[in-house]
């Protein structure tokens, strides 16, 4: 069915920018979906298809209408997309580039760094950028009765596929290591009730409250 979809608006050579929206959305569903189903040649061939038609996709609405770029789905996350179809298809190399792409689309994207970790498997050079990233993110986060480690600005993740890396990396950088513990004793100090649940949302509430009773003064 996807595959229906797509070869019939790739045939239509007078898409407009709706259509090549649609277009986009149905490509990046069915390179996920061959993945899935490990017809990994075929995944591989729309992933390129996906690049290439959103970069036609930004050009329509850059001309026709700019203030549409926002919503988009991020850059960083097609990379990552493209990055994990690679990897699935084995081809770990090319998916750490993609990775490394959406990174440096999106700084302190935990969510690709952590890809290209788990890509490199316990011997990764990169674990101790995860760290950065992750002492750069802020506190724990705990939401729905997972903890997070999540950026303002950047995707980011649940903790154990963090400490996971920085447990068993090989090379064990200080900064990992440094982090790992940090986690660790954050999630315990919210689980004691010590550390607010989300540190970043409870600062900025308390920055709203009045620091002086103004009933007073009238």
């Amino acid at each position: 069915m996807a595959s229906e979809f797509t070869s019939m608006l790739l045939a239509n050579k007078q898409r407009d920018g709706a259509m090549q929206a649609l277009l986009v959305k149905g490509i990046r569903i069915f390179a996920e979906v061959l993945s899935i189903r490990k017809k990994h040649k075929l995944a591989l061939h729309a992933t390129s298809v996906l690049l290439r038609e959103r970069k036609k996709l930004e050009k329509i609405l850059t001309q026709s209408a700019p203030s549409l770029l926002e919503k988009l789905t991020p850059l960083e996350q097609d990379l990552r997309t493209i990055g994990h179809v690679h990897a699935t298809a084995g081809k770990n190399s090319k998916a750490k580039k993609f990775f490394m792409k959406a990174n440096n689309v999106t700084p302190g994207n935990i969510a690709a760094l952590l890809a290209l970790c788990q890509v490199d498997g316990t011997k990764t050079k990169h674990a101790n950028r995860l760290a950065a990233a992750v002492e750069s993110a802020g506190p724990v986060i705990l939401e729905n009765g997972e903890f997070f480690i999540r950026p303002k600005h950047a995707p980011g993740s649940q903790i154990d596929p963090i400490l996971a890396v920085f447990e068993t990396c090989e090379r064990q950088h200080p900064a990992c290591v440094e982090q790992a513990l940090r986690i660790r004793k954050e999630c315990d100090e919210i689980t004691s009730g010590i550390q607010a649940a989300n540190a970043r949302l409870q600062s900025a509430m308390d920055s709203l409250t009045p620091k002086h009773d103004y009933y007073q003064y009238s």
